[in-house]
């Protein structure tokens, strides 16, 4: 009989199974080998992967072999052996490898630099990663030197003659069977002998997002930067790097870690106060979270060089099956410029490309009169950029150029490791006391900064924000508010003539923790936009949600021209911009906006918000985005017979089922009925017309909410991240 105890939950996802040849990982999401590490296991030299390589919904990998085959290799010595159904999945999984190892060699385009860099200071890419590459004996490593993959075949994957792990096929669950196996198992066996059995998919805990939890008050700075993590990949106790830029009380992630906007909500930073997402490059520690931040909300814009996007959309397509045309449409793309500045919320940014293993970007950013330095990954030691030089790894300009770091600004983040991918902390110690005084270290973990070396660790958190004291540029209020504004769909298609009467009608106020803002059956005056804060809505003296930043409030009153349906009032310290009335109402003449804002009042009034937490997909969405899905919902009452569609018709329409139960008869279809919280959309169809291969019918009367197939695609399309949540599958509960 299999050991249940040999089977440990890892807490970011995936199992660790304990056996007499060794340890097996079942799933890698990201950062897994630091809960084994945290956990006092033996790293993992076997992982088994199912052919379910990527998690869809929050935009993850569960193949992150990457770094457990660094340790394996670089530390411990040894190839690691992945596990997989298919030479199909293999393939997948060398590819992403490849990029991240090697970047593919791509030549360097130069294109991707002003005229203003000389073509001597540029990299040559192809020449730096096959120095990278190259073992001690001078050969070039691949993928295949780092990792032997193993196939399931019919007998299964035997590793070493003692380790077999087979694929268990599904069972029928009966009273005569009632220890068959569920659908989809691996079997472990050691020797003959069976020691664990575990799914073959890889649960991860769920991302919740409760409008109810907990919010505390950050007051952004106008300049600065806020470190998410400043250790490595390997540091169980640390988190891996990843920063928060702010210009203008507004941000900027870099290379995020994952499940970031989820940690930051919850410490009062929503998703509509980030601006854009910068990659500097394609390692795992770097950029596992970025694809999820690009699907949380919104069109996300990118900020990163052609280079770098080719090995970004390579690697995701390879992991997640999807197509780089498709994952291209999911965000915005910022292409970086070398030598050229980037306009960012009235900032200029100048990147750099640094020396390292695979293209990587550092930057300067320059805003009121202040700057600051981001070196990124990179290897700063004189004595071994010289020697690059001197063998023609690299030219003298690009030497000089990496030479030349600069090291003036206001503050400096600058990374430290092992070389030769990263920087030593001896040649940073060596620097002058007024720039090690300016100085944070990154990417390293203080246990291995050495005591008395005049050399500091960055803090990690929003509460030690490194603040730069600027002055206010021109028209810096003018951009909050436009950026505010922008962040609500409905304004964001405003003419530019409405946007400047926006300016002059916009007022600003702010409040205190439990200051009241709106009273329950007081006549409405003031629409709201949360800036920065959180604030709670009141029924009766009963909680129903809460309201952040980039939320808004307050439409319901004007649009239908009643009393105010609930109490808001002040959590935090916060921050509001109001229109009066008659400029809400003003603003919004001659367009649909009333008419969906008519819409969502109702669907606040009645249950819509409850029904999204119990859907596993709808729950996902962030607060603007369930208050946007909601302008297009409209209640419909369900009598016993009707039918919700019939076969062979086109499909044009979604619903959200809020009470009453549904029977599907045909492709899809189940004995038991759905029911309330079930959303039925298929997507796919609503983009690709097609006709319905099924008919639903009310088995038992209530009321549902139903979407025009054109208005689920206008919202899809400005949340690709709900779409690709979505694609593939036409019924969720």
């Amino acid at each position: 009989m299999p050991d249940p105890s040999a089977v440990v939950r890892l807490p970011r996802g995936g199992v660790y199974v304990k056996t007499p040849a060794g340890p097996v990982q079942v799933g890698v999401p990201p950062e897994t080998i630091k809960d084994s590490m945290a956990l006092g296991l033996p790293v993992a030299s076997v992982y088994v992967v199912p052919p379910d390589l990527f998690d869809r919904r929050r935009g993850l990998t569960l193949a992150e072999i990457e770094f457990p085959a660094y340790f394996n290799y670089f530390i411990l010595k040894r190839r690691a052996r992945v596990v997989v159904e298919s030479e199909e999945t293999a393939e997948r999984l060398r590819t992403m490898m490849r990029e991240s190892l090697f970047g593919s060699r791509r030549p360097t385009n130069h294109e991707e630099f002003a005229d203003s860099i000389p073509v001597d200071a540029r990299p040559d890419f192809a020449r730096e990663t096959d120095h990278f590459r190259r073992g001690p004996d001078g050969s070039c490593r691949d993928v295949d030197d780092l990792l032997e993959f193993c196939v399931i075949g019919t007998f299964g994957a035997v590793i070493d003659h003692r380790l077999r792990i087979t694929k268990v096929a599904a069972a029928p669950i009966s009273m005569r069977n009632p220890q068959a196996a569920p659908p989809g198992s691996y079997a472990i066996e050691v020797d003959g002998v069976e020691v664990a059995r575990t799914p073959a998919v890889v649960e991860c805990p769920d991302r919740v997002t409760p409008s109810s939890a907990r919010v505390v008050a950050f007051d952004p700075p106008a300049f600065g930067l806020t470190v998410l993590g400043a250790s490595h990949g390997f540091d169980p106790n640390g988190k891996t790097t990843g920063y928060l830029l702010w210009i203008g009380r507004r941000g900027i992630l870099i290379d995020p870690p994952v499940d970031t906007t989820q940690h930051l909500r919850e410490s009062g930073v929503m998703p509509k106060t980030i601006d854009g997402v910068v990659l500097t490059h394609c390692h795992a520690d770097h950029d596992s979270g970025v694809f999820a931040k690009l699907l949380e909300e919104g069109r996300t814009r990118l900020y990163t060089t052609p280079t770098i996007l080719a090995s970004f959309l390579k690697k995701y397509s390879a992991l997640s099956g999807i197509t780089e045309d498709q994952l291209r449409r999911t965000f915005s793309f910022q292409p970086i410029r070398i030598g050229q500045p980037t306009s960012v919320n009235g900032a200029e940014l100048y990147f750099f490309y640094t020396l390292h293993s695979i293209p990587t970007i550092g930057f300067e950013a320059f805003y009121g009169g202040k700057s600051l330095a981001f070196s990124s990954d990179t290897l700063y030691l004189p004595s071994e950029i010289n020697r690059l030089a001197d063998t023609g790894v690299i030219s003298p300009g690009r030497r000089d150029a990496l030479l030349g770091f600069p090291w003036h600004h206001s503050m400096i983040f600058h990374e430290a490791g092992v070389p030769p991918l990263h920087t030593p902390v001896a040649p940073l110690a060596a620097l002058p006391p007024d720039v090690k005084e300016r100085l944070y270290l990154v990417h390293i973990a203080k246990k291995d900064v050495p005591p008395d070396c005049g050399l500091k660790t960055a803090d990690v958190g929003l509460e030690h924000t490194k603040r730069i004291a600027v002055e206010t540029p021109a028209h810096a209020d003018a951009i909050d508010v436009f950026n505010v504004f922008c962040s609500i769909d409905f304004f964001r298609d405003l003419p530019l003539s409405r946007a400047r009467e926006l300016l002059l009608l916009a007022k600003r106020r702010r409040v205190g923790p439990e200051q009241q803002i709106i009273a329950q059956h007081s006549e409405g005056h003031e629409f709201f936009v949360i800036v920065q804060g959180s604030v709670s809505v009141m029924k009766d003296g009963n909680y129903v949600k809460s309201y952040h930043s980039g939320d808004y409030f307050g439409e319901t009153a004007l649009v239908l021209n009643q009393p105010r349906t609930a109490d808001v009032v002040a959590r935090t310290n916060v921050e509001l911009l109001t229109l009066d009335r008659h400029a809400f109402l003003y603003l919004l003449r001659g367009t649909d906006i009333p008419m969906r804002l008519a819409r969502l009042a109702k669907a606040r009034e009645a249950r819509s918000w409850e029904l999204f937490e119990q859907n596993r997909a709808l729950r996902q969405l962030s607060s603007p985005q369930k208050t946007q899905l909601q302008t297009y919902l409209e209640l419909v009452l369900l009598k016993e017979g009707d039918v919700l569609w019939r076969r062979g018709e086109p499909i044009t329409q979604g619903f959200l089922i809020d009470d009453g139960k549904i029977i599907i008869e045909g492709e899809g279809g189940r004995p038991e009925p759905f029911e309330s919280g079930t959303w039925f959309a298929d997507v796919d169809a609503l983009r690709t017309p097609r006709l319905h291969g099924n008919t639903a019918y009310v088995m038992e009367k209530g009321q549902a909410y139903r979407i025009d197939g054109t208005d689920l695609v206008k919202f899809l399309d400005g949340n690709p991240g709900v779409l690709l949540s979505m694609m593939g599958s036409d019924i969720t509960e």
